[in-house]
C-alpha cells in the first residue's frame, strides 16, 4: 500500500533513531547510470494519495480532508483532465484489482466506491462512530479500512463484506495507526503493521472468512514503519522502514526472509510493477548525484535503473507507482518543508525523465539621443528557478577583462531589465549561471554592442 499522508490531531508515540544509528548508513546500492529528473507541478492544492489507472491513461489524486478539495484526475504526464467536484475530502484511494472500481476514504467516516469509467459514486461503506478512517484496501470479496482511535478505544481495521453495512472492527493485529496492503495474487490476505511506534510487528491476516485470522506474525521487522508493498502474485512483501537502511522483503504467507533490496540510506517508499517483474524503491535525503529511486528486477540486488531529483526535493511517502511491465514509473516530490509544491516525476527504461535545462538569455540595445551612451539590457530565463539560483552578468570592452556589474535571483518573474554606461568601442555582455549542486547544466549567453 502506498502510505497516505495523514493530518490528524494528537501525538503519536515514536521511538526515534539515535545519532549513532543515523550516522551508520548502510552502503549505497550498486552503481547504475543515474538520470536526472526535475518533474512538473501537479494541478493540486494539496496531496494525500495518488493512484495509477494505466488502462485509462489516468492518475487519480486525493487532496486531503477538511478543505472540500475535489478528486483530481490528470493524464499520465500530470496534465489536468478533470476535477471531480462531487467527490471531495479524500484521504486515500485505490483501484480495484479488475480496474472497474475506484475506492476512496472520505471525510474520515466512510469509504465510497466510484465507477472508474465515469467516476460516479456507486456504493458507500460507513464507518462506525469513534473511528477515524483514513485508508482503504480491497482484497478478495472484502473492503478493508485502517483507522486510528477517535473515541472507540483503539486503532485497527474495519472490514466490510458489503456496502451499506456495519463493518467488523478488528483490533487483534495492528491497533494503533495501521498500514495495510493486499494483492490480487492472494485474495483475502492482508499484510499489516502499525506506524507511529517501534519496533515494528508485521502481520499477515486472512480476512476472507467471518472472523479474521492471523496467518503469520513477525516481530522486530524494523523501526518506524513507512510502507508495505505486496507483489502482484502475492508471494512477497517489501517493507519500508526508517531503520535498517535497506528494503527487506519477506515471503508470503509465512514472512520468511526473502530478498534484501539495497537502499543505501533512508528508505522512503516501495512499489511493484503490475506484472511483478520490477520493484521500485525510493530513498530520502540523498545528495546530488545519488539516486532517489532505484528499479530492481524481482529477486535481484543489482539495480537496472536509477533516477535523481534535485537537492532539496523530497520524495513523498506513498507516491511511487510503476506501470504494468516495469518500463515507466512515477513519483511525487516537494521542494519545501510545508509541501506546498507537488512535482510529478515520470521516468523509466521506456520513458526518459524530464531533464534539467538551463534556459538563460540576454538582449542588448543602445538608447537614442542623450541616452546613446546607455546600454539597455534584458536578462530572461525560464529554468532553473529557485531561491538558491542566481545569474550574474559581466561586461568586456575591446577584448579587455570581464567585470561583473550585476547579480540577480532566478525567480519566477523570468525577466530583469538593467542598464550599463557604455564606453566607446565594442562591449560584450555575458550572462551566466552555475549550479552549486551541479544538477543543472551551466548557463551562458552573450550580447554585443558597438559605440
Amino acid at each position: 500500500m502506498r502510505r497516505r499522508q495523514l493530518l490528524a490531531s494528537g501525538m503519536f508515540a515514536a521511538i526515534g533513531l539515535s545519532a549513532g544509528e543515523l550516522l551508520r548508513a548502510a552502503p549505497a546500492a550498486a552503481d547504475a547510470a543515474v538520470l536526472k529528473s526535475v518533474g512538473v507541478q501537479l494541478p493540486v492544492n494539496d496531496l494525500r494519495a495518488i493512484e495509477l489507472d494505466e488502462a485509462r491513461g489516468r492518475l487519480y489524486i486525493a487532496q486531503g480532508v477538511g478543505g472540500a478539495l475535489p478528486l483530481v484526475v490528470t493524464d499520465l504526464d500530470g496534465r489536468l483532465l478533470s476535477r471531480v467536484t462531487a467527490v471531495t475530502d479524500i484521504s486515500d484511494l485505490v483501484l480495484s484489482d479488475d480496474g472497474r472500481i475506484l475506492y476512496a476514504a472520505q471525510r474520515f467516516d466512510r469509504i465510497i466506491a466510484l465507477d472508474a469509467a465515469t467516476l460516479t459514486i456507486i456504493a458507500s461503506y460507513p464507518a462506525p462512530n469513534g473511528t477515524h478512517l483514513y485508508t482503504v484496501e480491497p482484497t478478495g470479496e472484502k473492503v478493508v479500512g485502517g483507522f486510528i482511535d477517535a473515541g472507540i478505544g483503539s486503532g485497527g481495521l474495519l472490514i466490510w463484506s458489503a456496502p451499506e453495512t456495519q463493518p467488523l472492527v478488528y483490533t487483534a493485529g495492528p491497533n494503533y495507526h495501521p498500514i495495510i496492503d493486499a494483492s490480487p495474487g492472494a485474495p483475502g490476505l492482508l499484510v499489516a503493521g502499525d506506524t507511529g511506534y517501534s519496533p515494528v510487528t508485521t502481520y499477515v491476516i486472512d480476512v476472507s472468512g467471518d472472523s479474521p485470522t492471523i496467518v503469520a506474525q513477525r516481530d522486530y521487522t524494523g523501526s518506524n514503519l513507512i510502507d508495505y508493498a505486496v507483489s502482484p502474485d502475492g508471494t512477497e512483501v517489501v517493507e519500508t522502514v526508517g531503520n535498517p537502511y535497506e528494503h527487506h522483503s519477506y515471503r508470503l504467507p509465512d514472512l520468511a526472509d526473502a530478498t534484501v533490496y539495497p537502499s543505501g540510506v533512508y528508505p522512503q517508499d516501495a512499489a511493484w510493477s503490475g506484472d511483478g517483474s520490477t520493484v521500485a524503491i525510493g530513498r530520502a535525503s540523498t545528495g546530488t548525484g545519488d539516486a532517489d529511486v532505484y528499479l530492481y528486477g524481482k529477486g535481484s540486488t543489482i539495480p537496472t535503473y536509477a533516477v535523481d531529483f534535485r537537492s532539496g526535493d523530497s520524495l513523498w511517502e506513498g507516491t511511487l507507482l510503476v506501470n504494468r511491465d516495469g518500463t515507466r514509473a512515477w513519483a511525487v516530490t516537494s521542494t519545501d518543508p510545508y509541501q506546498e509544491t507537488q512535482l510529478l516525476h515520470s521516468f523509466g527504461p521506456a520513458h526518459p525523465p524530464k531533464p534539467p535545462v538551463t534556459d538563460l538569455a540576454v538582449t542588448a540595445g543602445v538608447g537614442a539621443g542623450k541616452d546613446k551612451g546607455i546600454a539597455q539590457l534584458t536578462v530572461t530565463w525560464s529554468s532553473p528557478i529557485g531561491d538558491d539560483n542566481y545569474w550574474w552578468i559581466t561586461a568586456s570592452t575591446n577584448g579587455g577583462a570581464e567585470r561583473e556589474f550585476w547579480r540577480g535571483k532566478l525567480d519566477a518573474s523570468g525577466r530583469y531589465a538593467l542598464t550599463y554606461s557604455l564606453p566607446r568601442g565594442t562591449t560584450t555582455f555575458t550572462v551566466r549561471y552555475r549550479d552549486y549542486y551541479q544538477f543543472y547544466p551551466d548557463g551562458y549567453a552573450t550580447a554585443t554592442l558597438q559605440r
